[in-house]
C-alpha cells in the first residue's frame, strides 16, 4: 500500500510577484472615482457619489447642536404662508393653517458639487439635521408642526418648510357685529433664538403672504403685517392678520326683520282707537320676535364686558319702545271705549279741532251733521251706553250748552286718536335716531 504525501506550497522567487499583482489590482479598483471610467452607468454614479457625499457631511454630526457661521450661532429667517383662517368668537381663539418658510445656514455643511458628480442639494430628514424649535408664544400648546423634509444646498444653506397649525388668543371687537373687521396677532418663534429674521422669499415677496389662501365662508384678510420683536433670552416673529366678515347672509336673517318690526311697530299707530286690542296684540308679537332674536345672540356672541354689538343695543331698545308702546296703547284704548262723564277742557277741544287736529289729519273725523254722527257710531260707540240717548240729535252738539254723551265720547276718542299720531311722530323720530346711533 503507497500513500501519496500532500506536498507544502512551494516556495520562490514567483510567489511574491503574484501578491504584490493581485494588491495593486485591488487598490486600484478601491481607488477608482465614480464616473472616471469611459462609460459608467449614471445611475449608479450619483448613488454612490450622493453616499459618499452624505457620509462626509454628517460623520460625527450632533443634530442637537446649533449650527455655527461665521463664528456665531447660525440666524434663523421665518416666513410664513397662509392658506386659512378661521375665528371662533366665543372663545376668543384664531386658527391660521399655514406653512412655514425656515432657512438659516450651517458653514460646515458645504462641497464643492464638481466633486460629487454636479449635486448642487439634497434632502434630508428633520430628525438628521438641527432645525428650530419653532413655537407660539401666545396660543394653545404652541401650535402643531408636522415632519417634512430638509434641503440642504452646496453652500451650506439649509431650507425648511413645515407645515402648521396655530391657534392664537385673540382679543375681539364685536361692537360692529356682523360688519367687523378682526386684527389677530401670531407670535411664532424660538426659546433658545434670541434673533429670527423676516424671511422674503416667500411668492409675494414678504414674510407674510396669503395669496394663496383658500377662502373662508365666513372670513377674509384684508391686511397683514410682521415684525421681530426682541426680548432678553429669546425672540419672535410678529404677525398679525386683520380679517373682514363676510356679512351677506347676515342682511337677510338681521336687518330684514329689524325692518319688519320697525314698520310693524309704527303701523300700529294707525290703526283705530278702539282697535287697541289688535294693537296691544300686534306688540306682543313684535315683542316675543325680538325676545327670541335677543336669545339668538346670547348663543352666537360672547359675553363682552364693554363691546356690546351695536345690533344687540338695536334689538334690546326696540323691545323697551315697543314695551312703553304697549301701555301707550292701553292709555289709548281706554280714552277711546271708556264711558267718560266729564268733558274735554274747552282749549284743548279748540286744539283737537283747529290746526293742531288739522296737522295730525283729524278734520276727516271732526265734521259736524250726519257725517259725523256716522263717523261717531264707527269709532266710539260703547256698549254700555243707554238706548235712550238723544235720539233727535245722535251727537248733541251744542256749543253754548253741555254737549251730549255722544258728543263727549267723540271727543275723546279724537283725543285717542290724537296721542296715537303724536305718538307715531315720536317713535318715528326714536327709531330713526336710534337706527343711525346703531348704524355700522
Amino acid at each position: 500500500m503507497t500513500t501519496t504525501k500532500i506536498k507544502a506550497p512551494v516556495s520562490g522567487p514567483g510567489l511574491p510577484l503574484l501578491l504584490q499583482m493581485l494588491m495593486g489590482m485591488l487598490l486600484m479598483g478601491l481607488t477608482s472615482v465614480p464616473g472616471a471610467t469611459a462609460t459608467p452607468d449614471p445611475k449608479n454614479a450619483n448613488v454612490k457619489a450622493l453616499d459618499r457625499l452624505h457620509a462626509g457631511l454628517f460623520t460625527n454630526y450632533d443634530s442637537d447642536v446649533q449650527p455655527v457661521f461665521q463664528g456665531a450661532p447660525t440666524n434663523v429667517s421665518l416666513g410664513m404662508v397662509v392658506t386659512y383662517v378661521d375665528i371662533d368668537e366665543l372663545n376668543g381663539k384664531m386658527t391660521t393653517h399655514c406653512w412655514l418658510n425656515l432657512r438659516w445656514r450651517d458653514e460646515e455643511r458645504v462641497w464643492q458639487p464638481s466633486q460629487y458628480d454636479n449635486i448642487t442639494e439634497i434632502t434630508l430628514k428633520s430628525s438628521e439635521v438641527w432645525t428650530p424649535q419653532i413655537t407660539l408664544f401666545n396660543g394653545d400648546e404652541g401650535g402643531l408642526m408636522a415632519e417634512t423634509q430638509v434641503t440642504l444646498s452646496h453652500d451650506g444653506h439649509l431650507r425648511w418648510m413645515p407645515p402648521a397649525v396655530y391657534t392664537a388668543y385673540c382679543e375681539l371687537n364685536m361692537l360692529n357685529w356682523p360688519h367687523d373687521k378682526q386684527s389677530c396677532k401670531l407670535k411664532i418663534g424660538s426659546w433658545g433664538l434670541k434673533v429670527v429674521l423676516p424671511e422674503n422669499g416667500t411668492a409675494g415677496g414678504e414674510s407674510l403672504d396669503h395669496d394663496d389662501l383658500v377662502q373662508s365662508p365666513e372670513w377674509e384678510i384684508v391686511d397683514s403685517g410682521a415684525q421681530f420683536v426682541s426680548q432678553d433670552y429669546y425672540g419672535y416673529m410678529e404677525y398679525t392678520m386683520t380679517s373682514q366678515r363676510r356679512s351677506s347672509m347676515y342682511t337677510a336673517v338681521i336687518y330684514t326683520p329689524a325692518s319688519c318690526i320697525v314698520i310693524l311697530a309704527l303701523s300700529a299707530f294707525w290703526l283705530p282707537p278702539h282697535m287697541g286690542g289688535e294693537k296691544i296684540m300686534i306688540n306682543g308679537l313684535l315683542i316675543i320676535v325680538i325676545a327670541a332674536f335677543l336669545m339668538y345672540f346670547a348663543q352666537l356672541l360672547p359675553v363682552l364686558s364693554n363691546n356690546t354689538p351695536l345690533v344687540v343695543i338695536f334689538y334690546s331698545t326696540s323691545l323697551l319702545y315697543l314695551s312703553v308702546s304697549t301701555i301707550i296703547e292701553v292709555l289709548v284704548l281706554y280714552m277711546a271705549t271708556g264711558k267718560h262723564k266729564r268733558r274735554l277742557p274747552e282749549a284743548l277741544r279748540k286744539l283737537l279741532h283747529g290746526h293742531l287736529g288739522t296737522w295730525l289729519l283729524l278734520s276727516l273725523f271732526s265734521t259736524t251733521g250726519e257725517s259725523q254722527a256716522e263717523k261717531t257710531k264707527e269709532m266710539d260707540e260703547h256698549p254700555y251706553e243707554e238706548a235712550d240717548e238723544e235720539e233727535s240729535s245722535p251727537l248733541g252738539i251744542n256749543h253754548t250748552e253741555v254737549p251730549g254723551a255722544k258728543a263727549n265720547q267723540f271727543d275723546w276718542a279724537l283725543l285717542a286718536t290724537a296721542v296715537d299720531r303724536i305718538s307715531f311722530v315720536a317713535f318715528s323720530l326714536a327709531f330713526l335716531i336710534l337706527a343711525i346711533r346703531c348704524s355700522v
